[in-house]
């Protein structure tokens, strides 16, 4: 008798569905229609299986915010870029997704015809992916994320992370600012370099919200990844940052101040509060763009930030602003 190889488990996610602007006439982009997505991942699920341990397995609420990121973000023409985007930007999020098969359901699609739905299917697996280590550097921010790293655990020494800050309510200037000094003075982080800050288009959320005034930092800090996240959730709370459904807060709506973690050394973490490298900094022109004029250098998973940037949706709408550091 053969032995088995390893096992082909499945997390579904079906119909996930909500508003985009996707299409080819303009008239879908100005009007907007339902979209609807079903994923399929392919993945080991044996330890979580034996452990019934969250860590252990892949966040479907974390997919779930991805998919409805990209359904209502920046406008593919074509339901099949949307579909092949989404693929490879889940199977990103975690090496331990072998395969990733992403349908994209237009139901209201601009047919003469009577239907029920039109759909595309993309089937993608890591083969599709960039390999990491094709673009060679030497600067810091550059490396291969490495291992998986316990978010409890302090580091050895000192640790280079980068970090996004954005805001679109109140003196977003002066906000930003503000939550530099204060990253500063917070005991066990220094603030090493920062981006110029850009004025940037909302992306995704609620229509009509102000423009954001965003900006990437780089810190050093001996603190554990979640020590670093409890401070720079304190650093957002001190400037009335309200998080939650339950405090009122609309997710991808307009807030005083956000910090993400996006990169923590080489590390790679997946715990039910912190997911770093961050699984959408790679498609966010307001956190790519801002980076390379920080560090040109930069790399993310393997690929320069450059690159990114490029292909990032949004990043055209990013408008420098003047240099604060």
């Amino acid at each position: 008798m053969s032995s088995r190889s390893s096992p082909r488990d499945t997390i579904r996610l079906t119909g996930l569905t909500a508003t985009g602007h996707h299409g080819v006439f303009d008239f879908e982009k100005r009007e907007g229609q339902i979209f609807r997505v079903d994923a399929e991942l392919t993945l080991d699920l044996r330890a979580a299986g034996r452990s019934d341990a969250l860590p252990d397995t892949v966040s479907y609420v974390e997919i779930a915010e991805l998919i409805h990121a990209a359904i209502t973000g920046e406008p593919f023409d074509l339901i099949e870029a949307l579909a092949d985007h989404l693929a490879r930007e889940i199977l990103a999020t975690d090496q331990r997704l072998l395969a990733a098969e992403i349908t994209v359901h237009k139901p209201q699609a601009p047919l003469a015809q009577t239907f029920e739905d039109v759909s595309v299917t993309a089937r993608r697996d890591r083969s599709d992916l960039p390999a990491a280590g094709d673009h060679a550097t030497d600067s810091v921010s550059a490396a291969e994320p490495g291992p998986s790293l316990d978010p409890e655990a302090a580091p050895a020494g000192e640790v280079t992370a980068v970090l996004a800050l954005g805001s679109n309510l109140g003196e977003s200037a002066v906000t930003l600012a503000s939550a530099v000094a204060a990253l500063d003075r917070a005991e066990a982080v220094r603030v090493l370099r920062a981006s110029p800050l850009a004025r940037t288009s909302p992306v995704g959320g609620p229509a009509g919200q102000p423009d954001f005034h965003n900006q990437v930092l780089e810190v050093s800090t001996t603190l554990s990844p979640h020590a670093l996240l409890a401070c720079t959730q304190a650093i957002e709370q001190d400037h009335h940052r309200a998080r939650g459904v339950e405090n009122g807060e609309v997710r991808w709506g307009p807030r005083t101040l956000d910090i993400d973690i996006i990169t923590y050394g080489r590390a790679r973490i997946s715990s039910i509060t912190l997911q770093v490298p961050h699984p959408r900094a790679g498609i966010r022109g307001f956190v790519l763009v801002p980076w390379t004029w920080m560090d040109p250098r930069a790399q993310l998973d393997g690929t320069p930030v450059a690159e990114l940037a490029r292909q990032a949706a949004d990043a055209k709408s990013v408008e420098r602003l003047e240099s604060v550091r």
